[in-house]
């Protein structure tokens, strides 16, 4: 009897293993495999994704240059434009779920990094803003360059609400790795 109670344990270690082993495999093979960051949202925020053609042009990028003091020779800009023709940034919004004042919502843009920055100085002195609003240029691997969105210029309707975007900035901004 003492035999038999052991073979059903050995069979139940077996079967259990095996469930574990499956659901971990399953569960690997199931990542998204081209999801090129991860972040957390700490459930103060929702995101949606979505993709837009880089609609940067010459005259765009020149006078961002012109703006920000950066040097370029004569038809730099040119061949950034022709890099990028036909690519897509992955752009990610994320809405701040609470009550809040206007913005509510905070956003990165994902670009592949066709020209081969090897530094954020690199990729900054091609894509600066030095004006409010737009995308920003903050960071940078191999394979992406991640813009961010601004938050406005700060103002409140004294409302005593927070601001939707500082707090999913705050929130998310921190988590984002690359992948």
């Amino acid at each position: 009897m003492e035999q038999k109670k052991s073979v059903w344990t050995i069979i139940l270690a077996i079967i259990i293993t095996a469930i574990i082993a499956g659901g971990g495999v399953y569960l690997w093979q199931n990542q998204p495999a081209n999801e090129p960051i991860s972040y957390s949202t700490a459930e103060v925020s929702t995101v949606s994704t979505g993709t837009r053609l880089f609609d940067w042009t010459v005259e765009g990028l020149e006078n961002m240059a012109l703006e920000c003091g950066s040097e370029h020779t004569e038809g730099y800009f040119k061949n950034l434009v022709e890099t990028y023709k036909d690519t897509s940034l992955i752009h990610y919004a994320f809405e701040y779920n609470g009550e809040s004042q206007n913005p509510t919502a905070w956003g990165i843009s994902l670009l592949p990094n066709l020209m081969g920055y090897s530094s954020l100085d690199e990729f900054q002195n091609d894509f600066n803003v030095c004006a409010v609003g737009g995308l920003y240029p903050t960071r940078m691997n191999g394979d992406w360059l991640l813009f961010e969105s601004s938050c406005g210029s700060g103002y409140s309707d004294d409302s005593g609400l927070p601001i939707g975007c500082d707090e999913v900035k705050k929130v998310v901004e921190p988590t984002i790795e690359f992948n």
